[in-house]
């Protein structure tokens, strides 16, 4: 998952720098320019954007476990702003740098121990549980000609989830949600707009509220550990508040996005169909690959390193490109296509510690809902899933049924 601090970096710039062998910058084909950057300059330097972008698979492997990398990136959107700016937002920013996916050690050691309750097999199949009946509750498939299932199926299927681990009701859903995009709103601007920093410093307060009632009902072991790491003085109240918007933030969308892969592929036909159910961890996985919510994981160099002969000085902003990594042909055969029986790792979800958490709620939703609406389904019509490809993330816009196979 993107920094929330890069969410306003300026993309590439369109004019390249000189002497880089890569295409200009198109808005609208972010995955694009990140293939062409894997395939001509794998250790991209961009001065427009002051970062390294590493795009072959085996780097960006290889430094996602890199102790030279740190989780906290420089600050681009810092540092495009003026003084009273930037003292107008850093008390959220700061918030949202206490998100797990965003700490070092020792720090992210403590909170990752915190939130392993949330996690067990046990919590995982109740979770599961959970959602398989609210899957079920929609009928099998196939769904009628037009219908969108990502607000009929795959946003309540995922919300769920996330409100069972979370312990909150699902009626407070939304509000999280609402919450959740307003403290990012302000970031993903070119500009800084002071209201809806405003909008976000609300937010913050009325989350901080609302996690603080919800850890004291502990009912879920997430909330039942968070609030009592928060009462023995283990995490600080804004650590309690940024795990869970964190999870709202980080996890609805991409679950959202590698299940609209997944059941766009299972409705492709029996075949597809049948290599689910003979071998599911493999199908979720390519899923989750071709998806690739986040396209990107922000790191600083705290050492210098080298990637393919390119000197990277300690302190630089080093981008690694989980996109481009995981349609790297060198890694996956054909990358673009469908295929379950693929056998390496990939890194959508990045690696190692900081791991988004995002994988784990994905684990917890999808085989319920996908087993849940294929119960007794026979032929079932394709689905159109249009995209929102953005330059850090990508995310369905809608997931229509058409005429039957």
């Amino acid at each position: 998952m993107p920094h929330p601090d890069d969410a306003a970096a300026p993309v590439p710039d369109p004019t390249p720098s000189a002497g880089h062998a890569h295409r200009p910058f198109v808005p609208d084909d972010p995955l694009g320019w990140f293939d062409n950057a894997r395939e001509t300059r794998p250790a991209l330097w961009h001065p427009q954007t002051a970062s390294w972008y590493i795009t072959r698979f085996d780097d960006v492997w290889r430094l996602l476990l890199d102790d030279r990398l740190a989780a906290r990136s420089p600050d681009p959107f810092l540092r495009e702003l003026t003084a009273p700016q930037r003292v107008a937002v850093r008390p959220l920013v700061d918030f949202l740098s206490r998100w797990p996916m965003f700490l070092d050690p020792p720090r992210h050691t403590v909170v990752r121990r915190v939130m392993r309750p949330a996690f067990t097999p046990a919590e995982v199949a109740r979770v599961a549980g959970v959602v398989h009946e609210s899957a079920a509750a929609g009928g099998t498939l196939p769904a009628a000609v037009g219908e969108d299932l990502l607000d009929t199926l795959l946003r309540p299927s995922c919300r769920a989830a996330l409100s069972a681990l979370l312990g909150v009701s699902s009626d407070d859903f939304p509000q999280l949600v609402d919450w959740s995009e307003r403290l990012m709103g302000f970031v993903g601007r070119a500009r800084i707009d002071l209201a809806l920093v405003g909008e976000a410093e609300e937010a913050l307060e009325q989350l901080t509220d609302f996690t603080g009632k919800t850890l004291a009902a502990a009912a879920s072991p997430l909330a039942t550990a968070v609030g009592t790491a928060v009462r023995d003085g283990v995490l600080e109240p804004a650590e309690a508040v940024a795990i869970y918007a964190q999870l709202v933030t980080g996890a609805l969308e991409p679950t959202v996005a590698v299940l609209a892969v997944a059941l766009e592929a299972v409705c492709r036909g029996p075949a597809y169909r049948e290599g689910y159910r003979t071998d599911p961890v493999g199908f979720l996985n390519e899923a989750a690959r071709l998806a690739t919510p986040f396209h990107f994981a922000a790191r600083r160099a705290v050492r210098d390193l080298e990637v393919r002969g390119q000197r990277v000085p300690a302190g630089s902003r080093v981008v690694l490109v989980l996109a481009a990594a995981n349609r790297d042909p060198g890694r996956f055969p054909a990358p673009l296509e469908f295929r379950w029986d693929r056998t390496r790792a990939h890194v959508a979800f990045g690696r190692g510690r900081h791991a988004c958490l995002g994988a784990l709620v994905a684990h917890h939703t999808m085989r319920p809902v996908l087993d849940a609406r294929l119960a007794g389904a026979g032929d079932l019509r394709p689905l159109d899933v249009r995209w929102r490809i953005g330059m850090g993330m990508r995310a369905p816009l809608s997931v229509t049924a058409g005429t039957a196979t």
